[in-house]
Parts: C-alpha cells; sequence; structure tokens
C-alpha cells in the first residue's frame, strides 16, 4: 500500500514538473506576455546587429529601428489568433512575405549603396541560419 502510494506521488510531482517547465524559447507556445516579450528581446537584438553590421549613424540606426517596429506590429497583428480565424495557411504567409519586402524596401531606402549591400549579405546570413534552425527542428 506505502508502495502504491509512493508510485502515485512520485508520478503527481513529475507530471507538475513537466508542466511547470518553461516553453523552450518557442513564441508560439508561450504565453502572450511571455511572446511579447521575446519579441521585443529579438527587435533589440536584430537592430543592435544590423547597427554593427551595417555601420550606422545614430540617425539612421534611430530610423531603421522605428521601420522594424513598425512592420514587427503588422506581423504580430497578423500573427493574432483572432486575426487568423480559420484562414488559409499559404495565405498568411503571402501576408508576411509582403510584410517583410515592405520592410527591406523602407530599410533599403535609408542607407547608402555600400550600406545596401552589407544589408543584403546580411538578410541573407539571417535566412541561411532560420533554414538551419528548421532544419535542427525537424532532425528531432
Amino acid at each position: 500500500m506505502k508502495q502504491t502510494i509512493f508510485v502515485v506521488a512520485l508520478t503527481l510531482l513529475l507530471a507538475s514538473a513537466g508542466a511547470a517547465q518553461p516553453s523552450g524559447g518557442r513564441a508560439s507556445r508561450a504565453n502572450p506576455e511571455e511572446r511579447q516579450k521575446m519579441m521585443e528581446q529579438n527587435r533589440a537584438k536584430r537592430n543592435t546587429e544590423l547597427r554593427e553590421a551595417l555601420s550606422l549613424s545614430p540617425a539612421v540606426a534611430s530610423k531603421v529601428d522605428s521601420v522594424n517596429s513598425k512592420y514587427d506590429l503588422q506581423l504580430q497583428e497578423l500573427m493574432k489568433p483572432e486575426n487568423r480565424g480559420g484562414g488559409e495557411r499559404g495565405a498568411m504567409r503571402a501576408q508576411a512575405e509582403n510584410i517583410r519586402k515592405a520592410r527591406e524596401v523602407e530599410v533599403k531606402n535609408l542607407l547608402t549603396e555600400e550600406q545596401q549591400a552589407k544589408y543584403n549579405k546580411w538578410l541573407a546570413s539571417q535566412q541561411e541560419q532560420q533554414q538551419q534552425q528548421r532544419r535542427n527542428r525537424g532532425a528531432r
């Protein structure tokens, strides 16, 4: 009898510990506050990387940050569960791609030709990192 109670208690303890684990960095599993915090951290990281990679002046960096914020808000709005409805995934993906392209155009308009070339390389490296992350997730 004591063994049975011990096993049940241990099972409940392990189950509750597993449920309390953080989402592992995945925004889709995080609550809205965690998701917002993660997106802000990602935005700050991206803006810092861009400043360094493109050698942006403070004035241009501020403008680029504003552009990124504007388009991040559009993407956030698009991804909200209430806006997804029963919508087609392909249509949402196309909208997100249009938002990303508009961001790129607006950012490039703020840059010199040399910075635009660096920006194109930076974008390519970001895409490669994302593809690598997808491959790693698929391998698990």
